[in-house]
């Protein structure tokens, strides 16, 4: 009975010794988070920041990849350079720093387009919203006020104004559906 007494302790002790190890081997394995920061340098490589400053990402400006906060490091910055884009890698700093501007600039370009159809839409909700107002049929817009309105910013403002009307969605069936949702959202 003793040597089962001391092979049960022995068997504890080594129980409590494993579980003793996995318990710091458990708290040694904890990732700590690292967030890396951009550097001008990257962009020798072809790399601009792109994001906020608290969590960046990085952009190859060739190609348009991007890429995680873990994936910043040097190493593998130039690994996807040489992997993706072995003729660029010799090019110098005013090809890249050209390249970054080219980018900044479709930014602009799709933020304008972008905005302009934003604005385009909401007129069309508001020429919408005056028809029924008015009590008149909507094909009244194709008939009558999209022909003045853009003879009006002809004469006025421009041919500019012009190609800016022409984008407005106002055809009979755009104005009868922007009607139904004006009215779906009015509350009796």
């Amino acid at each position: 009975m003793n040597t089962k007494q001391t092979s049960l302790e022995s068997f504890l002790r080594k129980k409590k010794r494993l579980s003793e190890e996995t318990e710091m081997s458990s708290t040694s394995k904890k990732r700590v988070t690292f967030n890396r920061q951009y550097h001008e340098s990257y962009l020798n490589n072809g790399f601009v920041g792109t994001g906020d400053s608290h969590k960046p990402k990085l952009l190859c400006i060739v190609c348009g990849d991007q890429f995680s906060n873990e994936a910043i490091k040097p190493s593998k910055l130039l690994r996807h350079l040489n992997a993706k884009h072995p003729g660029v890698k010799d090019k110098s700093l005013e090809y890249f720093e050209r390249k970054k501007r080219e980018h900044e600039g479709q930014k602009k370009f799709m933020r304008a387009t972008t905005s302009v159809k934003e604005n385009a839409l909401r007129a069309s909700y508001l020429v919408a919203n005056h028809i029924p107002k008015a009590k008149k049929p909507f094909t009244i817009v194709e008939e009558l006020i999209l022909p003045a309105t853009k003879g009006i910013c002809r004469e006025l403002i421009g041919e500019a104004a012009v190609e800016k009307i022409a984008h407005v969605p106002l055809s009979a069936n755009t104005v009868t559906r922007r009607i139904e949702e004006i009215a779906d959202d009015i509350e009796v």
